[in-house]
């Protein structure tokens, strides 16, 4: 594509507000991130700040159950749902983490965290540790420049890779054990 003009009116899925990229850096991201979960194996994963649910679309190709979260503030949450499909599920909420202990093999964000205050992360770090089985994984993928809120979940998970791409990193976690 060659202007986000372009990428907006390419796609039936709209680049949602929150993470500003195009549709075609979205698909990019997507697949990135699916060469790394797709090294687990995944039954029931969780996609954190799903937005317009496209990297839901490709997960869902690697794991059994995605459930998409996020919270659309009020807007048409069909808008941006609308191509969702299969073994997505789309939730229309965020923290606390609207599920049992230990029921996901793995999480997953794509560009949220960086909108989270310090403050905020603790807590819902804790969900995420929460909600993750006891052999879990986490992948957090943030934007570059934010790459030291991968600290903040040190408490809580052991980091065994970190990975930098066009202007993201893209982090893959274990779970502690307590």
């Amino acid at each position: 594509m060659s202007s986000l003009f372009d990428s907006i009116n390419a796609y039936d899925v709209k680049p949602f507000k929150r993470m500003g990229v195009t549709i075609d850096e979205e698909i990019y991201y997507a697949k990135l991130l699916m060469n790394f979960l797709s090294r687990f194996n995944l039954n029931k994963v969780l996609e954190i700040g799903c937005g317009n649910c496209l990297i839901s679309m490709y997960a869902r190709k690697i794991a059994k159950q995605i459930y998409a979260i996020d919270d659309w503030k009020g807007e048409d949450i069909n808008k941006w749902t609308k191509g969702v499909k299969d073994n997505v599920t789309v939730v229309q909420n965020l923290f606390p983490l609207p599920f049992r202990s230990s029921f996901f093999d793995g999480v997953y964000s794509f560009l949220y965290f960086y909108n989270v205050t310090k403050k905020e992360r603790k807590d819902k770090i804790e969900e995420i540790h929460r909600v993750l089985k006891s052999d879990g994984i986490l992948v957090l993928a943030d934007i570059d420049i934010m790459r030291s809120i991968r600290k903040d979940f040190l408490t809580y998970f052991d980091e065994v890779e970190l990975y930098m791409d066009q202007g993201i990193f893209i982090s893959i976690m274990k779970k502690k054990s307590p």
